[in-house]
């Protein structure tokens, strides 16, 4: 067993609690704590690497690989780039359209 600390933004702890509720309400025969509900989560999920690599990619470190590249395919890269700066864009959105709905 690992201990680990994370940090969760507040969506996946609005997640994480709901499951948690829904998983303890009415249970009398046993015992779960958040550390069960996570770790059952985590095993249960497929995560999609493309799509966790474009949240977090960097386009200032992109641009400063394609730099460098010697052998580089400019339409293959602009793909990419065009890729990045879609879902990007999309977040963007989704997080003022959140922010908005807060207030």
């Amino acid at each position: 067993m690992k201990r680990l600390q994370v940090i969760l933004s507040d969506e996946a702890w609005q997640e994480v609690d709901r499951v948690y509720v829904d998983a303890t309400t009415d249970f009398k025969t046993g015992s779960i704590n958040y550390s069960d509900v996570i770790n059952e989560m985590v095993l249960n999920s497929k995560v999609d690497l493309r799509e966790l690599r474009l949240k977090h990619t960097d386009i200032r470190k992109s641009l400063l690989n394609l730099a460098k590249a010697e052998n580089i395919d400019v339409d293959a890269a602009l793909k990419v780039l065009n890729e990045i700066r879609t879902k990007s864009a999309k977040k963007n959105k989704s997080t003022i359209q959140s922010e908005e709905l807060s207030e």
